[in-house]
Formats: structure tokens, sequence, C-alpha cells
């Protein structure tokens, strides 16, 4: 009888472990830009996420100025407990505030310590670990100061021993470097020990500790887009033997992570640009499950993203998931066998190639919603704890462009169309071409431009198309080209001598050729001042 409890147990854990990884949303966070994340299962058995914050419109590492607490306890469902320190309640902090990067927390007789690292000057040299501590895990931290007597470096990470030893890691311009703490977790006691064997390293190492071994996993150098690798050593302060890159490099510059063990299974937690397309200050937090070989090595870790069917959730930020549908047509009835409660879906998770159609009345009545992107927000469309029944298919167009219709966006960054220096475009939610939202220009003079970059077979023929609209009273031009590379045929353009206040179809062919790349770019004229939009960009093999 034990022998059939103990299966049964152990079935069930397997099914929550293939629930969490099956049933999940990745990136974990979707109504803000979260980086860095270091993790945590403290007593009360909740797994904490500890990141760094990105800002909206993205303005550069420098500016990264508050962190947030994420907390779970089925890997599905995410709470955000809200900022719990910002550069303007550092005192020693700089002026301009910014430069709050990768954190790190600890536990210690009853109380929970934030570690953060900032400059409290203009230079490199003025790097310092500030800690801040509370009662509780998620909110209530008050700033103490810095740790003194540091090398002036970044990215801590807090180690406690079995045998309840605290350490503080710090890392940064090839430099990792270890500290014995005291009692209070505030200060170093002894010398700093250098970290020997860290192939490549290039900062942010994080320590765990399994079966006896040390481990250490850290951002490497490799060029252009890191790439995460580990080390293993039998002793705390090594000499380390890397093994090599476990966590490949994502759409993304940098690479930062953390790695821990909830409900007997272990994970890695990382960030990429997913939700931003791609814009390396615009980060977001994943995690994906670890495997470890009977040496203690660790498999490569297969990156996954989103979801394989449409996942319909309760909350806007893509939690309290209620379950996925395959192609087919839903009543009020059906959605509740699936699970789905019906007037409560507040998001959708739509993976490429679905169209979901959605309707305010049971039998696919009333008013109703087309939906063919990934990651949307009932709410920013009116449609949120209003959807009774769903029909599901595939779509029939291959489109190539990436967010075509303007329509994924996060803390106003239109997704896949990017350009740092531009300033005055954002989406616009009104009379649109094609879905809920275009985007929309307003200035003065030749706009940076949006741009998206595409990759083209090799002499192949495509046909790319635009909308366009001008608002009247503009002056100059509203362009949508590509950027040099097709534009004798693909330049497409109107003012207000033309038609204004409506939406104006373009098309154009051409042949790749031996061009491998292009920009497509939404842009005005030298002479432009006043209002103009973009929507519905299909590029497609001819």
């Amino acid at each position: 009888m034990k022998t059939k409890i103990f299966l049964v147990v152990l079935l069930l854990v397997s099914f929550v472990k293939i629930e969490a990884q099956n049933r999940r949303s990745n990136p974990i966070v979707s109504h803000m830009f979260t980086a860095d994340p270091s993790t945590h299962v403290w007593e009360d058995g909740r797994l904490y996420v500890y990141p760094s914050s990105d800002p909206a419109p993205s303005k550069g590492y420098s500016t990264m100025d508050g962190y947030h607490v994420f907390s779970t306890d089925d890997m599905i469902t995410w709470k955000d407990h809200g900022e719990i320190l910002h550069s303007s309640q550092v005192p020693w902090g700089r002026k301009e505030g910014g430069f709050m990067w990768a954190p790190d927390a600890a536990y210690k007789n009853g109380m929970y310590y934030y570690y953060f690292p900032h400059r409290s000057g203009q230079g490199r040299d003025t790097w310092k670990i500030g800690v801040a501590t509370s009662k509780s895990p998620a909110s209530g931290f008050k700033e103490q100061g810095y740790i003194k007597g540091l090398k002036s470096l970044i990215d801590p990470c807090v180690f406690t021993d079995d045998d309840g030893q605290s350490y503080l890691f710090i890392g940064g311009e090839g430099d990792p470097t270890g500290y014995k703490l005291k009692e209070n977790m505030m200060e170093i006691e002894g010398k700093p020990h250098s970290i020997k064997g860290l192939d490549g390293f290039r900062e942010g190492l994080w320590m765990f500790k399994r079966k006896g071994k040390y481990y250490i996993i850290y951002p490497d150098d490799f060029p252009k887009r890191n790439k995460m690798r580990y080390a293993i050593s039998d002793n705390l302060y090594g000499p380390y033997e890397c093994k090599g890159v476990f966590v490949d490099s994502t759409d993304i510059i940098t690479m930062h992570g953390s790695v821990v063990e909830f409900k007997d299974q272990w994970y890695v937690f990382y960030h990429n640009g997913n939700l931003s397309g791609g814009i390396a200050t615009n980060r977001s937090v994943c995690f994906d499950p670890i495997y470890f070989n009977e040496d203690g090595t660790i498999n490569m870790v297969k990156q996954t993203l989103g979801v394989q069917l449409p996942t319909f959730h309760k909350d806007i930020n893509f939690n309290g998931m209620m379950g996925t549908l395959s192609e087919g047509n839903y009543n009020q009835t059906e959605l509740v066998k699936h699970s789905i409660k019906p007037n409560e879906i507040s998001s959708i998770e739509i993976p490429k190639g679905f169209i979901v159609e959605a309707f305010a009345k049971d039998n696919f009545k009333g008013e109703s919603w087309i939906l063919e992107e990934n990651r949307i927000d009932l709410k920013t469309i009116e449609a949120n704890n209003k959807i009774t029944s769903l029909k599901i298919s595939k779509s029939k167009v291959d489109n190539i462009i990436q967010n075509p219709s303007f329509e994924l966006i996060t803390q106003e960054q239109v997704k896949n169309w990017y350009n740092r220096n531009s300033t005055g475009f954002s989406p616009f939610k009104g009379d649109t071409a094609k879905g809920y939202f275009a985007l929309q220009y307003t200035g003065k003079g030749k706009s940076k431009g949006l741009l998206q970059k595409v990759v083209l077979n090799p002499n192949t023929n495509y046909e790319l198309s635009v909308q366009l609209k001008i608002k009247s009273g503009t002056k100059g031009k509203v362009i949508f080209d590509t950027n040099g590379s097709f534009d004798e045929t693909c330049k497409f353009e109107i003012d207000t001598t033309s038609k204004t206040d409506e939406w104006v179809q373009f098309k154009g062919t051409f042949n790749s050729a031996d061009i491998k790349n292009m920009q497509l770019r939404c842009i005005t004229s030298p002479d432009f001042n006043g209002v103009c939009f973009w929507d519905d960009v299909v590029l497609k093999v001819k």
C-alpha cells in the first residue's frame, strides 16, 4: 500500500512539473520590462524573483531606476508585489538617479536583506553595493547604507553555505571576487578572494550548491550576444573548472541569470528581448528547466517562448491561466468544458499562425473581435471580461513581417519596430486600417524613423504592401521604404495633395537578388510638420 501511495505522489509531482513547463507564459512579466533575475525560495514555500527594471521608452542602462519583486507558488501565476526600492531612496547615490542594476536578496535570522549596485558619483570607480532590509520578502524594505571595503564592481550575489555562513560575490570588468560576510550581513570579514577558472567571464556570477559541489553560472564575453557558461568546484572560492555554455545567446546582447530548485525541479532564470522585439535595453525575464547528468554537468537548456496553442488568462498580465484551445468553434458550454470561464477572459496568448475570433455573446453573436497577434491584453481593446464564445482557425496569410499591424505594445513600446534615437512615434487606437492599433507620428522635420530588419531568401520575388494616412493640415510627406535596398519599386509616400484622413494602400514588388537583409522604415520627409500613420504591413513571397 505504501508503494502505491508513493507512486501516486511521484506521478502527481511529475504532473505538476509538466504543467509548470507547458502551461505558462514566457516571458513571465508582460506589463513592464524586467532583467537580471535573482531567484530564491523562502520559508513560506514561494519562489521569489528579484529583477532589475528597464524603463520604457528605452533610454539606456543608465536610466534603470527601481526594483520590483515577483513571486509564484506554481510557476504559472505570478504576483507583482510592486516597487520595493527606488534610487530616490538612496541618500548616498547619484543625484541624477539611475544605475540601479542587477540585485540579489538573502535571508538570515528573521531578516531579509536586499543587495543592489548603484553609483555614488559619475565614474565607473564609484560603484557601491547598497543594502536594504525588511521583515518581509517583498515589501517594507528600508535602505541601510552600503558595504564598505569592496572593489568598485557590480552584480552582487549572496550565497549562504550549509553551515549558515554567508558570502558576497561581485563581478564585472572580468574580475569575479568573493568576500566573507559578517553575521550582520552588511560588513565583510577578511581579504577579497579572486575567483579563478571562470573562462570568458564578463559579469554577473551566480552561485548555488548541489550534491556537495559549488556551481557558478555567469554571462561570458561571446561577441555580439553573450551566452551563459557554468563552472564547478569542490571549494567555495575555487579554483573552478569551466564546463562551457549551458544557455545559448538570445535576441539581445546581454545575458544574466540565476539557478534555483523549486519543488524538486531545478530552473534557470534569464532575460531576453522577446516582448520588445529585440531592444537590448528593454528586456524580459524568462525561465526554463535545467537537467543534470550523473557526473554533475548540466545539459544544454532548451529555451522556450510563449505557448503552442491559443491560451486564455483571467488576468491582464497573463496570470491566472485557464486553459488552451485548438482549432474549432467553442460556445459557452464548450468553453466551460475546457475550464475556460466565459466573461472572465482578460488576456490571450496567440502563437504565430492562429486567428482567434471572440464574441461577446453565446453562440458567436454580439460584438466581436478578431485577434491574430501574440500576448493580447484585452483591456486595451475594451474586450476584457466580455468574451462568451470563440472561433479559432489557422491563418492563411504567410506574412514575413513581425507585428505587422502594430498590435503588440508594452509600456507604449511598439514591438519589433525600433530605433533608439527616434521620438514622436506612438501606438494609435482609433480609425485603423487593420486591427485595433496603428503607428502614429506627431512631430516636425524628418523623423529618425522606426525600423524592422528583415532576412531575405536569395534571388526571390517578394511583394510588399502597406497602408498610409496623413492628417489634414499636415505639411510634408509620410513615407514607408526599404531604406535604400528596393526603393525603386517599394518606396511609398503621400502628402495632403493626395488624400487626407483616409487610409491609402500601396503595393510593390522586388527581387532580392544577392541582398540577404533589408530594413523596412517608417519615416517622414524633412519638411514634415503634423501627424501621420502607418498600418497593415505585409511582405510575402510572390
